[in-house]
């Protein structure tokens, strides 16, 4: 029940960009339709992180950006399951065990346009270059699983984004 209300949510959230899309298919094709559409939904899904993801000034307060990533879930909660996998001063590493939106854009028949929602993990992880290390190697949008979310403490004198990273 509780995936049904989220699934529920998640699209009449979408409903203009899905009818959109279906509208566009009917003149320039399907996969272009998506291909213009994508991007859209990305930057759409990066504003959203921003709720997700907290931003910090420096690679140094990467246990401040822990400790407000875990008070973000409640907010979260009500779309995902999601479970701490791994906790160190170093790692924090979530795992993500469903996808209302990859449910969802499967369900009306959109299922290639879940790689443009995932992107904006990726896109975030760039705009915090320097201050995080963000890999990924599991994704429900590549019929995995879980998405697993894997931040790690910058090294001193690194930086890195490391992990399947979908669109490019």
């Amino acid at each position: 029940m509780k995936n049904a209300i989220r699934n529920a949510v998640v699209l009449t959230l979408n409903l203009p960009i899905i009818a959109l899309i279906h509208a566009q298919s009917a003149f320039r094709g399907k996969k272009t339709a998506i291909r213009a559409a994508g991007p859209i939904l990305t930057a759409a899904a990066k504003r959203a992180l921003r709720y997700w993801v907290p931003a910090i000034a420096h690679p140094s307060e990467f246990g401040e950006f822990k400790t407000r990533m875990k008070s973000n879930f409640r907010l979260w909660s009500v779309l995902y399951d999601i479970e701490i996998a791994e906790d160190t001063p170093d790692t924090f590493k979530i795992n993500v065990m469903n996808c209302p939106f990859c449910a969802v854009f499967a369900f009306v028949g959109l299922k290639d346009l879940n790689r443009y929602f995932c992107k904006a993990d990726w896109e975030i992880a760039e705009d915090n270059k320097g201050k995080w290390i963000f890999e990924r190697k599991c994704t429900i949008e590549s019929g995995d699983g879980v998405c697993d979310h894997t931040y790690k403490r910058i090294p001193p004198g690194g930086y890195a984004v490391a992990g399947r990273q979908g669109v490019q």
